[in-house]
């Protein structure tokens, strides 16, 4: 995957500096990759919901990431068959990201969405999805 994305840095003309290590860059590219695919480009939603209440179902940036981490079904099968502070009935196919995604990028990732689609302050957000 490192080497992919060297090739086609270099291929499109991209610098030579060292990839960022900021969680909001990082989960940018993890949101752009991965999750637009069922949230939208904007985070409005698709075949997922939207992310605009994002700080309103998981208050905690851990509970977002143990979400992200193991998906709908393990949610359903390991923790509740609601999730989120008012207790949502787990729907739909979110799938589990924890082979997928390093516990870095779930971290950026859930701190983008918080941010980006949730209007979260930056350093609060990146501070609770640090300490998650």
């Amino acid at each position: 995957m490192c080497l992919t994305a060297a090739v086609l840095v270099a291929a499109c003309g991209g610098s030579d500096t060292a990839p960022t290590d900021d969680p909001m860059s990082i989960g940018r590219e993890v949101y752009g990759r991965i999750c637009s695919t069922c949230h939208g480009p904007g985070g409005a939603g698709g075949v997922g919901p939207a992310l605009t209440g994002v700080l309103e179902t998981f208050p905690a940036c851990g509970d977002q990431e143990r979400w992200i981490r193991l998906g709908s079904h393990r949610w359903k099968d390991e923790v509740s068959p609601t999730y989120g502070a008012a207790g949502r009935e787990v729907k739909g196919a979110m799938p589990s990201f924890e082979s997928s995604l390093t516990t870095e990028e779930i971290a950026a990732v859930a701190s983008f969405e918080r941010v980006r689609y949730g209007g979260g302050d930056v350093a609060s957000v990146t501070a609770d999805c640090a300490s998650g």
